[in-house]
């Protein structure tokens, strides 16, 4: 099929070349120039793991092309995809004016049409409930094509998204019409391994399954954090209860890793955005409103820890941050807990040293000179009074402790992922402090600074 992705974001980019990965003529339009100029030289702008190889190869074949200019992109599309971006308002609403200008952008492109057949426009961005029957209703009144709105939601995890998008575990559409859902399932055909998996509703029911399932993973996640308060308190383990419960069929064992706090940039923006439609019809979801409570609490129980265990004033401390992605395999930052928990050290008159695999520069943006950056977490624990573990790379795991902690004031590390093992931080002479876990707290060396 001829396919045409406007806007080539995470979700955009990662649904074009997957597209052309299966075989359907794609074209992506950015209007972003200098991302469109990476773009046209085949360099992806984001890190993804496998995304880069894919989308060198369907450059490369022809199968994928960027552009500009909308009107072009359209002569012979078939299926047509809005992936602008939705971000958060200050109040945590949602921001629309992006998805409706490019719908706006794309209903006067139609305008003069000529293409024979129907088109189906795709709203593959997260949008609150009502938005794609009222773009139906947008797009018939200004164009004179024959046309089909339909929601489909994303469902994919940042670190495994090219997987997710080629091996779905459901695809939801959401529309009025059946011809509609008929060129969805062909559209899919290729990725689609079990008829059950393919989820025809209506518009409002696929826009709310998005902000559904974001928030039951988000309050996974929050009751574990809110359980590993409990385990410190009465010296239990985190990791024996998740895996207690998630060997009950009925909970499983996903999303149940006790942490800092959840970031990115679903969770926090699609947890906010339901308080909001709630309350649009008069309902206070007090239990949509304790989730967001117990994350923001969880950067500041870590934060409170680390000040804790320090054995010494905070101010004039030296910290290292090892990681500063709001998870591993990304260069994301949004919503990244290391933003707030670094906002709480600098506010306390710390120096941080921070190191992350793919997220500095990004981070940059954030903190500028006010903290130092490091190329390598050996490097960025040297001097510390402390390390503050925030990001679960795997690298993190194998790192020499024994050199680490010769080098360190005093060698501390507190974990707000709970990702290294307690009896290689005993062997190597740490004081480890994990969320929800015991500690290990051998006695305490400090380094002498003459």
């Amino acid at each position: 099929m001829e396919v045409t992705v406007i806007g080539c974001g995470y979700v955009g980019l990662v649904t074009a070349t997957c597209l052309a990965s299966i075989g359907h003529t794609v074209r992506g339009v950015e209007n972003d120039p200098r991302k469109l100029r990476l773009l046209q030289e085949c360099h992806c702008p984001i890190f993804e793991p496998g995304l880069q190889e894919l989308m060198s190869e369907q450059c490369g074949s022809g199968q994928l092309r960027f552009t500009s200019d909308i009107k072009s992109s359209l002569e012979d599309a078939q299926v047509i995809f809005l992936a602008v971006g939705t971000p958060p308002r200050p109040d945590g609403m949602v921001e629309m004016c992006y998805l409706d200008a490019a719908a706006k952008e794309l209903a006067d492109a139609l305008g003069g049409r000529t293409a024979d057949g129907s088109l189906t426009i795709i709203v593959k961005s997260t949008v609150p409930p009502g938005t794609s029957r009222r773009l139906n209703e947008v797009f018939r009144q200004r164009t004179q094509s024959e046309l089909h709105v339909v929601d489909n939601p994303e469902f994919l995890r940042e670190g495994s998204a090219v997987k997710d998008f080629l091996e779905p575990d459901r695809i939801i559409i959401g529309g009025d019409n059946p011809e509609a859902f008929r060129i969805m399932r062909r559209l899919y055909d290729p990725i689609i391994k079990r008829e059950e998996n393919f989820l025809a509703m209506n518009w409002e029911s696929a826009e709310l399954t998005k902000y559904a399932a974001n928030t039951m993973l988000a309050a996974r996640i929050s009751f574990m954090n809110e359980m590993s308060i409990l385990c410190d308190s009465y010296g239990a383990d985190i990791e024996d209860i998740r895996k207690g419960i998630g060997t009950d069929f009925r909970i499983g064992p996903w999303f149940l890793r006790a942490g800092c706090g959840y970031g990115g940039s679903c969770f926090p923006k699609d947890v906010a955005a339901l308080e909001h439609i709630s309350r649009s019809v008069a309902h206070e979801s007090l239990f949509v409103q304790a989730i967001q409570t117990i994350n923001r609490n969880q950067k500041r129980r870590f934060y409170d820890k680390l000040v804790a265990k320090l054995g010494r004033p905070i101010e004039g401390a030296q910290i290292a941050v090892w990681g500063l992605a709001f998870k591993a395999d990304t260069d994301d930052i949004r919503e990244s807990p290391a933003i707030d928990i670094i906002g709480y050290l600098l506010s306390a008159g710390a120096h941080v040293r921070a190191t992350d695999p793919k997220a500095m520069d990004n981070m940059k943006q954030v903190f500028h000179d006010s903290i130092q950056w490091v190329v390598d977490p050996v490097s960025a624990a040297v001097g510390a009074d402390a390390v503050a573990l925030l990001t679960d790379w795997p690298q993190y795991s194998t790192l020499p402790f024994r050199k680490i902690a010769a080098t360190m004031n005093r060698p501390i590390i507190v974990d707000g992922r709970n990702c290294l093992h307690r009896d290689i931080m005993r062997e190597n002479g740490f004081q480890y402090y994990p969320l929800g876990r015991p500690a290990v707290e051998s006695k305490v060396r400090v380094r002498s600074k003459t």
